[in-house]
């Protein structure tokens, strides 16, 4: 199990609204993080 899923999880348990923007901005530079990580890694296996 990812990270991913556990943000979703937080953002259900927190109820002010404040920390669940947070929650989502956290999710967001995770998944932006992992978009990256995985698009330079494959850029190096192609040469």
């Amino acid at each position: 199990m990812g990270l991913s899923p556990l943000f979703g999880v937080a953002k259900l348990i927190v109820r002010s609204r404040k920390l669940k923007m947070v929650a989502v901005g956290l999710q967001l530079a995770y998944l932006g993080y992992t978009y990256i990580s995985d698009k330079r890694k494959n850029k190096q296996v192609a040469k």
